[in-house]
């Protein structure tokens, strides 16, 4: 009778506090064991998963694989307001554009922003071929390490192109898409100060705290994973090895100087 007294009591009142809660002449008493409530305490609570938004296969086709995974893997994002270079200019330029002024460092939300409006919504693109000139507006750089892919933004003329090592690729885009995104760089506006100049870039990171020697540490290891296929493998004993004859010069290496 006890036993089923308490259970109408649980129902009533689940409580999540453990046995020492309960009267003292009820602590020892095991036959409440199948009406107690189960807890496994080694189950980890679950996290939210959040994906990127792939880019969208018209786009991804045609840039080279490096310019995608600067973009999709960026460290740093700035922006620059930029125009057409004037004859006989001699400042500072990116691309070969005009620098006009700097309009900061993108934060994560800005940077998803851009990001899914020109590479990953299949219908902001514009597949037809359009004849106009670009008037450069706006050029976004996404830095990962030392490598960078730039990306262009032009209205009129509405589209984006994307440079990367010498290579460029235009894709036209919607009018209202590109405007609005030009239109958010324009609230913001910066002298331009060449950060070579002042000595502010470096060719390898200084660690200075025990947070930035974990994050590259981290990094390094998801390297080391991707490129741990392409170890070479070690000749055997039995395998003839030859010095590598060096190759003769071509092209440039022929030019002479005049004395």
């Amino acid at each position: 009778m006890l036993k089923y007294l308490l259970a109408i009591l649980i129902c009533l009142n689940p409580v999540y506090a453990n046995a020492n809660d309960l009267p003292k002449e009820l602590r020892s008493f095991g036959g409440l064991s199948d009406l107690l409530p189960v807890t496994d305490s080694s189950e980890t609570p679950r996290k939210p998963t959040s994906s990127k938004p792939s880019v969208i296969p018209f786009i991804e086709k045609a840039l080279p694989k490096a310019a995608t995974y600067n973009i999709t893997n960026y460290e740093q994002v700035f922006c620059y307001h930029v125009k057409k270079r004037p004859e006989n200019y001699t400042g500072y330029t990116i691309n070969n554009y005009a620098i006009i002024d700097y309009c900061g460092e993108l934060d994560t939300n800005a940077v998803a922003t851009n990001y899914e409006a020109l590479f990953t919504q299949g219908p902001n693109i514009i597949t037809t071929p359009t004849n106009c000139r670009i008037q450069p507006k706006v050029m976004l750089r996404f830095v990962r390490g030392v490598d960078y892919t730039d990306v262009l933004l032009s209205s009129p003329c509405h589209s984006f192109t994307v440079f990367y090592a010498g290579w460029y690729k235009s894709f036209n885009i919607k009018q209202g898409i590109i405007n609005d995104l030009i239109s958010q760089f324009d609230k913001k506006v910066e002298n331009f100060n060449s950060p070579s100049l002042l000595k502010q870039t470096v060719a390898n990171a200084l660690i200075n705290t025990v947070e930035e020697a974990s994050k590259l540490d981290t990094k390094k290891r998801e390297q080391e994973l991707k490129m741990s296929w392409q170890k070479e493998e070690t000749p055997t004993d039995t395998e003839e090895t030859k010095p590598n004859k060096a190759p003769a010069l071509t092209g440039w290496g022929k030019i002479k100087l005049r004395k």
